[in-house]
């Protein structure tokens, strides 16, 4: 099956061997780089529902745009929306909304928008992928902040600023799922299998050149260990 090639693709550089997540879980993430991630990743999380627009806008097929705006609305629906639960993170960790909402990406950070909009504009498939790469590693990183916040960050788990982590372990095995349906029952043919495969590492890759940014800009010494 090809969504057991891009699963496998996507493991090579799973977000969790990144010097970032390793330190988290470590306990020898300081709360000022948390911060600054809250920061930096607030731009990705309030662009994720554009993506979804930007791939319903490239599909006719009713079902599968039906599947798009489930995630649409699991994003943005209420004020408990996915965006409110990541400014109470950021908050939770010591970052302000101000700073969160008006910072100024890194070029890593804008990079990785722009990879997953533009994929998402090319095509709802390949817009699968990438959104794919990204929320199918979502859960196991999920369980692993929440461990690592209680266990070396004096946080409970039932905190209000956790909540976003407790949510995505759940919904982003639905969501992922989703997406590697939609691919598996396309018709493809081996060009097309042969972009989505690209999307998919295209997307993986963004993902980890996000961290690498972060980690560049606030805590050199992390990435100088790593190499």
């Amino acid at each position: 099956m090809l969504t057991h090639d891009l699963l496998a693709l996507i493991d090579e550089k799973h977000l969790l061997k990144h010097p970032f997540y390793q330190a988290w879980s470590k306990g020898t993430l300081p709360l000022a780089v948390m911060q600054k991630y809250a920061e930096q990743y607030y731009h990705l999380e309030r662009n994720f529902p554009n993506f979804l627009s930007a791939m319903l806008m490239t599909c006719d097929d009713e079902s599968v745009r039906a599947k798009i705006l489930d995630n649409f609305n699991d994003e943005t629906a209420g004020s408990e929306n996915h965006r409110e639960l990541w400014l109470r993170f950021g908050e939770m960790v010591g970052a302000s909304r101000e700073d969160m909402k008006n910072s100024e990406t890194l070029p890593e950070t804008a990079a990785a928008i722009e990879t997953f909009r533009t994929i998402c504009d090319k095509s709802y498939l390949e817009g699968a992928a990438v959104l794919g790469a990204y929320e199918s590693q979502i859960p196991a990183i999920a369980a692993k902040k929440i461990e690592g916040l209680v266990e070396f960050y004096g946080i409970k788990e039932d905190h209000p600023g956790v909540e976003f982590f407790r949510l995505h372990g759940i919904l982003d095995v639905k969501h992922a799922q989703v997406w590697w349906d939609i691919i598996e029952q396309a018709q493809l043919t081996d060009d097309k299998k042969e972009e989505i495969r690209i999307a998919t590492e295209q997307g993986r890759d963004a993902l980890w050149n996000f961290l690498t940014g972060v980690l560049k800009a606030y805590m050199p010494e992390a990435l100088e260990m790593a190499c």
